[in-house]
C-alpha cells in the first residue's frame, strides 16, 4: 500500500532525498563487554552514551536521564503521576509520555506526550498533541513521532500515528489508514524517526493483517515482499536499514529481520538458524549492529547481530559474570548497548545493564577467563588450554608496552592453534568459533591502535 503524502512533512522528504544512501559497514567480529548495573530503567542510547528512561521513586515511574554515571530525575509533569521517556537525539533531548488517573467510574485515564525542557532539568506536556498521547522517537531536527489514543473506549484501544515538527502535527494514521475505509479498529503508530525524516512503525488494519511500515519521500510503504514481510518497524538507521521482526519464507515463527529502504530487501539476521524458537529486534545502529530478544530452551536471552553474525550476548561478557542478559534495548554507534536481565544471585529480580566494549587488554583477559573456563569444565584439556592462555598473556604484555602489532602477532598464533584443535577434534567447532570471534575483534581493536 503507497499513498503520498501533501503535507509538512515535504521538507522532510526533501533532505531525505538530500542525504546518499551508502554501504553497510560491519565489524569484522562482536567485541566483548564489560557490564554495569543501572539503578534506572533504560530504554535508548544517543551516540555520547545518554541513556532516556525511567526510575522509581518510590512505588511510581519517573523520567531520567543517564550521564556521565548518573541518572538526572526529571519528575513528573503537574497533575500527572507517572513520566516515562522512550526516545533521545544526539543534542540529548528526549520524549515519552506521561500518565494520570483523574477519577470516575469507569476510571477516567490520560496519557500525554512529553519532552524535555531546554535546560534538560525537567520534563513538559507536548500540548500540540495532547492528551492522549505517547511519543517514541525524535530525531536531530526536532522530529517527533508517537501515536495519539483515540480514547472513545473501542477495544482494542486503537491508536493514530503522528509526527510533530516545528508547531505542526501532522496525521500519519490517514496514509495508513485512508479515511474513506478506516474503521473503528485500525491501529497505527509511529515508532523511530532517523536524521532524514524516514518514520518507521506499525499499521493493523481490520481489513489487512499487522505489518511494519516506512514514511519516505512523501510516501507510505508497508513492509512486506514476496519474499516475506515485517510485523512491526521499532528502530531505523541513518542508512535507511529497519529492525524489527517478522517471516520469510520457511520460517516457522518469528524472528528478527531488517529490511533495506534502499533495496526494498528484507533480510534475516540469523536468529532462526541460531536455535532460537523465535527472536525480536529492538534497535539498530548506524553501522547496522542489532540487539534484541531471543527465546530459546534456557529461556530469554540477548542477541547481537554484528558483522553477519548473530551472537548470544551473553557469550560476548566475561565468563565469571554473574549476569544473564535477556533483551538488549538499544545499541549507538560506540557499541554500547543497554537492557535488562538478572544476576545468577537473584533470578527473580529484574536489573538493568550497560555493557561497554572492553579495550583490547580488557578483551584478552576476559578471553583468557573463557578459556580457563573450558579448562575447568572438561571442554578443553589442561595442555592445549595453558598453550592458548600463554599467547593471550603474552599478547597482553604486548598491549601493555604499546606494542600493537606485535599483541597481533600473538593473536594470529592463537587463531591458528584454536583452528588447529578444532580440525583435531580437541575443540568442538562451535565453541572454538567462540573464540576466534573473540579474538579476530581484539584484532581489529588492536588494528585501529596503529
Amino acid at each position: 500500500m503507497e499513498r503520498r503524502m501533501p503535507s509538512v512533512l515535504h521538507m522532510l522528504a526533501a533532505l531525505a532525498l538530500s542525504l546518499a544512501l551508502t554501504p553497510l559497514v560491519h565489524a569484522q567480529a562482536a567485541p566483548r563487554y564489560a557490564v554495569t548495573e543501572l539503578a534506572g530503567v533504560p530504554i535508548r542510547l544517543n551516540n555520547s552514551g545518554q541513556i532516556a528512561g525511567w526510575v522509581y521513586v518510590g512505588a511510581d515511574a519517573h523520567a531520567a536521564i543517564y550521564s556521565n554515571g548518573a541518572w538526572r530525575d526529571l519528575g513528573v509533569p503537574a497533575g500527572d503521576q507517572l513520566s516515562a521517556l522512550f526516545g533521545i537525539n544526539s543534542a540529548g533531548t528526549a520524549v515519552g509520555y506521561s500518565f494520570a488517573s483523574l477519577g470516575g467510574s469507569p476510571p477516567d485515564n490520560r496519557w500525554r506526550a512529553i519532552t524535555t525542557s531546554a535546560d534538560g532539568a525537567s520534563v513538559q506536556v507536548l500540548a500540540a498533541i495532547s492528551p492522549d498521547s505517547f511519543a517514541y522517537g525524535i530525531n536531530d531536527a526536532g522530529v517527533i513521532v508517537g501515536c495519539r489514543n483515540r480514547y472513545d473506549d473501542v477495544y482494542p484501544d486503537p491508536h493514530r500515528a503522528f509526527a510533530y515538527f516545528d508547531g505542526t502535527v501532522t496525521n500519519l494514521h490517514d496514509l495508513l489508514s485512508p479515511p474513506a475505509t478506516q474503521t473503528p479498529f485500525d491501529f497505527t503508530c509511529a515508532r523511530a524517526v532517523n536524521r532524514a525524516g524516514d518514520i518507521v512503525g506499525e499499521v493493523q488494519l481490520a481489513s489487512a493483517p499487522q505489518r511494519g511500515f516506512v514514511f519516505r519521500g512523501g510516501v507510505v510503504t508497508r513492509l512486506e515482499t514476496p519474499a516475506g514481510y515485517l510485523l512491526n518497524a521499532r528502530a531505523i538507521n541513518d542508512l535507511g536499514k529497519i529492525a524489527g521482526e517478522g517471516r520469510l519464507a520457511g520460517f516457522s515463527a518469528d524472528h528478527a529481520l531488517v529490511f533495506d529502504v534502499g533495496t526494498g530487501a528484507i533480510t534475516s539476521l540469523g536468529g532462526e538458524a541460531s536455535g532460537a524458537y523465535t527472536s525480536r529486534a529492538v534497535d539498530i545502529n548506524g553501522r547496522g549492529d542489532v540487539v534484541g530478544m531471543m527465546f530459546t530452551n534456557i529461556g530469554e536471552r540477548a542477541f547481537l547481530a554484528s558483522g553477519g553474525r548473530f551472537h548470544d550476548l551473553n557469550h560476548l561478557i566475561p565468563a565469571a559474570s554473574e549476569w544473564v542478559l535477556q533483551e538488549g534495548q538499544s545499541i549507538n554507534d560506540r557499541g554500547q548497548i543497554v537492557g535488562r536481565g538478572y544476576r545468577t544471585s537473584s533470578p527473580t529480580v529484574t536489573s538493568y545493564f550497560l555493557a561497554t566494549p572492553l579495550s583490547p587488554a580488557q578483551a584478552t583477559e576476559a578471553l583468557i577467563e573463557r578459556v580457563n573456563a573450558l579448562v575447568a569444565q572438561g571442554v578443553l584439556g589442561k595442555g592445549p588450554g595453558q598453550a592458548l592462555v600463554a599467547k593471550l598473556r603474552a599478547a597482553v604484555h604486548q598491549v601493555s608496552l604499546g606494542n600493537y602489532a606485535t599483541a597481533s602477532h600473538q593473536l594470529s598464533a592463537f587463531i591458528h592453534q584454536v583452528n588447529a584443535q578444532i580440525r583435531a577434534g580437541v575443540l568442538a567447532p562451535q565453541t572454538g568459533q567462540e573464540l576466534l570471534d573473540a579474538a579476530h575483534a581484539i584484532v581489529a581493536l588492536l588494528a585501529g591502535m596503529r
